[in-house]
């Protein structure tokens, strides 16, 4: 790999924020008490992180640091004070919700990479970091996990900003900064049309049916 791609430590914090503030309003709406609204968004702005560096990487988790915390806190302070009002601002969290995912994206299939891992194992950890929290955020809240289920791309856009990134610092030797930067772009461009067009991935099915099923015209 030629560089490395560094993520400006504001743009970290203010992803991290967004996230914490929409696990905060999840459990709000659940009607969880204090330390669930604290614990929730601490899951969703942090889990991907944790998942990455302590379960597949198992490398001292980078996002424990005071100031990741403080930035829990202040999210868990802003859903308490303005609650559902937040919802105004659904277009923002929109943009911030896609720009994270790519920007984590990137991240953790960097880091898997600096690791020694393969291209494939990358990728997949890439998409974990992207994703993680909000899976973690729907395990403990009883929910199916939302980026299994078809729906508009989420999990699909991060995994295609993520492959693009390995493929030109790996495939084409290009710089991770330059990499990043078009695997973001792209997450942000598929996110965003997909909810401006309606994409949706659908459920799957098998491609041979049964000789009954097909009989019958299921």
């Amino acid at each position: 790999m030629t560089g490395h791609f560094t993520l400006p430590l504001a743009f970290d914090l203010a992803a991290t924020f967004f996230f914490a503030v929409t696990g905060g309003l999840t459990a709000m709406r659940k009607g969880y008490d204090f330390v669930g609204v604290f614990f929730l968004a601490l899951v969703v702005g942090l889990g991907g992180g944790l998942l990455r560096d302590g379960l597949f990487l198992q490398q001292m988790p980078t996002v424990m640091e005071p100031h990741y915390l403080a930035t829990v806190l202040a999210a868990m302070a802003v859903s308490l004070l303005l609650g559902e009002r937040l919802n105004r601002l659904a277009m923002v969290f929109l943009v911030v919700d896609a720009l994270g995912l790519g920007l984590y994206a990137m991240v953790g299939t960097q880091k898997a990479l600096l690791a020694g891992l393969s291209w494939v194992p990358a990728l997949l950890i890439g998409v974990i970091n992207a994703v993680g929290g909000g899976v973690i955020r729907d395990l403990i809240t009883r929910e199916e996990p939302l980026v299994f289920r078809p729906g508009e791309f989420y999990a699909a856009a991060a995994f295609a900003g993520a492959a693009l990134f390995a493929a030109l610092v790996v495939g084409l030797g290009v710089t991770a900064q330059w990499a990043a930067l078009g695997g973001i772009g792209l997450v942000l461009l598929i996110r965003l049309a997909s909810v401006r067009f309606g994409w949706k991935t659908r459920a799957a099915r098998a491609l041979i049916r049964s000789s009954d099923a097909a009989d019958s015209g299921v």
